[in-house]
């Protein structure tokens, strides 16, 4: 024998409870809807926390030989890493992401700590980088072939923004300045 659904005056009928569960439903489906049309829920992956996938291990020669490691960070498909700082970074070899972006401040200085948000052709956001995650002046992302949006802050104030068409094939290398200060 079937569960009974219990409502405030006890036993419900089948019909008293068919039109319960319909009502459940379609209050689901209009809770859905008006968070997508906040933009609620299209940007879910966007603000999901970047979790480390891999590394590029980096080997300083000479006397007192070490390594260490880069970290891979991946948020829905999409892998990053930022690196650059020093002479084993700047010739270590990488993998062959989309997109490289270069911060760099007045005409040669580089930037470390910077946040990056990019955004597809319709406005979505689909990547945020923390400065925390930004520990080199390059940022290689490995994006799908197109138009995007990419912001990048520094200190919460001062912006960068440019409009990157990314390729099917190759790297696309883009620099974004900030005034000496």
């Amino acid at each position: 024998m079937p569960h009974a659904i219990m409502g405030l005056r006890g036993p419900m009928a089948p019909a008293e409870a068919n039109a319960l569960q319909l009502w459940r439903v379609r209050l689901l489906v209009k809770s859905i809807l008006l968070l997508f049309l906040l933009g609620l829920v299209g940007s879910l992956e966007a603000k999901s926390v970047a979790q480390v996938v891999d590394h590029v291990e980096i080997h300083h020669p000479g006397e007192g030989t070490f390594s260490y490691t880069i970290p891979i960070y991946q948020v829905g498909h999409i892998r990053f890493l930022s690196a650059g700082v020093g002479v084993e970074e700047r010739q270590a070899t990488y993998p062959p992401y989309s997109l490289k972006l270069v911060f760099v401040e007045g005409v040669r200085a580089f930037l470390t700590g910077v946040s990056v948000s990019i955004r597809d052709a319709q406005g979505q956001l689909i990547l945020e980088i923390p400065s925390e995650q930004v520990t080199g002046p390059w940022v290689f992302i490995d994006l799908d072939p197109g138009t995007y949006t990419v912001t990048a802050t520094r200190r919460d104030q001062v912006r960068a923004t440019k409009q990157v068409t990314v390729p099917a094939q190759g790297t696309r290398v883009v620099y974004l300045h900030w005034p000496k200060e």
